[in-house]
């Protein structure tokens, strides 16, 4: 065994020859190396080709990294200037949101009154400063969780709008349903409460409040509503019964034609008959009544009923919105 080991050795000490033979006639070359160097100079180069590959890599990776840091941070200045824009909108539609209400006496919502549900007066101030710092300074996280606060204010200010337009939809509605004009032009000649009736020679009640004028005077509905009734209707004659909604209805009696059928939809102003003396009647002229939940009300006061708030009601908040 120690001889066999001895030849191994020398076989690697043995030299090995390299030959450079050039062209054109010049002198020949030789190198004569021993075998164990020319194994470590293999060894050695593909270490060197490795590591050199490994770090050529890792600067590649590095360089892109950079790359893909610029990119993402331009994105996020980007995303904060359009945050600074939306918050910007988002607090006039507070400022707005609690004008409205004060209009409107709506009581404000508890995230109002107690200043939470959403981001502070001082919250916004440190939004604001983040969102004007340079990119490099923006911290992702903080920008993540102000466009959180500003997503759940938003969602808070549509909610609230939404129980605006409930409360808009309901009080217009209510104002169409409120009779207020005169049925038809005339003169009033027999007004509301007791009085000494013509036919019966008796003091009665007279539930409405009758208004003369030439026969075929257009009558006109009061509000709008729904057609409860047209036709004959005993002392009333011909008459036709509309329910407004919201507890009111009205009655127009003594019509010589009627111009509307039961169910039928009509609009305050809608002519809906013509003016006549049938039923107990001693002339031409229309019986109006206004009902209020069932019971018989004067309708004196709904006569000179103004509409200017109902034709005013699109313009009722100008200088609340701000022109965006």
């Amino acid at each position: 065994m120690h001889l066999y080991g001895k030849r191994r050795i020398s076989k690697w000490l043995k030299p090995v020859s390299i030959f450079i033979i050039p062209h054109g006639g010049l002198r020949s070359l030789r190198f004569s190396f021993p075998i164990w160097l020319i194994a470590a100079g293999a060894f050695a180069w593909t270490g060197l080709t490795l590591w050199a590959g490994y770090s050529a890599g890792r600067h590649f990776d590095y360089g892109l990294t950079l790359a893909d840091n610029k990119i993402l941070r331009k994105k996020m200045l980007l995303i904060s200037e359009q945050a600074k824009e939306s918050l910007d909108y988002l607090a006039m539609t507070k400022k707005a949101d609690l004008q409205l209400r004060k209009v409107l006496g709506i009581t404000p919502t508890e995230t109002d009154e107690n200043g939470i549900g959403g981001p502070s007066e001082r919250d916004m101030a440190a939004f604001r400063k983040q969102l004007t710092s340079k990119a490099a300074e923006i911290k992702e996280e903080t920008l993540t969780n102000y466009l959180k606060e500003v997503k759940n204010e938003a969602a808070s200010r549509l909610s609230s709008y939404s129980e605006i337009t409930v409360f808009l939809a309901d009080n217009h509605n209510n104002a169409r349903a409120t009779p207020a004009m005169w049925p038809a032009p005339g003169r009033i000649s027999s007004p509301f409460g007791y009085r000494f009736h013509p036919l019966k020679r008796g003091r009665y009640f007279h539930s409405g409040i009758d208004i003369s004028n030439e026969a075929g005077t257009p009558i006109h509905v009061t509000a709008d509503g729904v057609v409860r009734y047209a036709g004959w209707a005993q002392g009333y004659g011909l008459c036709v019964v509309v329910d407004h909604g919201y507890g009111y209805s009205t009655l127009y009696g003594h019509m010589s034609q009627t111009k509307v059928k039961k169910g039928k939809r009509v609009k305050r102003g809608n002519i809906i008959g013509l003016m006549g003396s049938t039923g107990e009647s001693t002339g031409n002229h229309v019986h109006y009544e206004v009902w209020i939940a069932g019971v018989p009300r004067n309708p004196m006061p709904f006569l000179s009923k103004s509409t200017k708030a109902e034709e005013n009601f699109s313009t009722l908040f100008d200088g609340i919105f701000p022109k965006l």
